[in-house]
């Protein structure tokens, strides 16, 4: 008979444990949520997007695209599929980063290209190109830099450059720097033919006909 009397007293308690819960959670405050979003949970998704950053004056500072961007709610990032990050310069012309995949942070701050990377640049006013050749590279837009720890390979002729890791400030005072094992190719332009004092190319006398 007392365990019987225990047996239900005990039973009563967790009851009662269970319904002071119970309780609780229907008298939480209406403006907590409940149940959050689970970690991954994706937001929304977009297709062919093309997103323009300005500046105060309204001047174009980056402008990304991709043919999908999805966000994530758990830290507020984006994934992109084929992400193409275009960089305006007030000194030349834009840069142009193309990535496979790409990551962007939370408030845009950082974007991360993975797999195979190409970095282009047209002409400059001194004539040169630019391509550089390698893969997972992350880019700081609002700071106009960017970098890798993977191989690297740059062609801006008459250079070629290559090594691992690569730092690139693409600011007005342009600055690449090939962080180790760097090799470096440079073609010299090839000499103009001597002449003799009368303007006369030095070589072989031409042969002549005579009719």
């Amino acid at each position: 008979m007392e365990t019987a009397r225990r047996l239900l007293t005990y039973v009563l308690l967790v009851l009662a444990v269970i319904g002071s819960g119970w309780v609780a959670e229907q008298l939480a405050p209406p403006g907590e949520p409940r149940e959050g979003k689970t970690p991954g949970q994706i937001d929304y998704y977009s297709r062919n997007i093309h997103r323009i950053t300005a500046d105060i004056h309204g001047k174009r500072r980056n402008v990304l695209t991709a043919e999908k961007l999805t966000h994530y709610h758990s830290d507020d990032h984006s994934e992109l599929e084929r992400p193409v990050l275009t960089l305006y310069s007030a000194d030349g012309p834009p840069w142009v980063i193309h990535g496979e995949r790409g990551t962007v942070s939370s408030k845009s701050t950082d974007v991360f290209l993975e797999g195979p990377v190409l970095v282009l640049r047209d002409a400059d006013r001194k004539g040169r190109t630019f391509r550089a050749e390698t893969s997972n590279v992350r880019i700081k837009p609002d700071e106009e830099y960017g970098e890798t720890e993977d191989f690297v390979e740059i062609f801006s002729p008459p250079d070629e450059l290559s090594g691992i890791g690569m730092q690139v400030h693409f600011g007005k005072a342009l600055r690449v720097t090939v962080l180790s094992s760097v090799r470096r190719k440079h073609e010299f332009p090839p000499k103009p033919p001597r002449t003799s004092p009368a303007g006369k190319t030095k070589g072989k006398p031409s042969k002549s006909s005579r009719n």
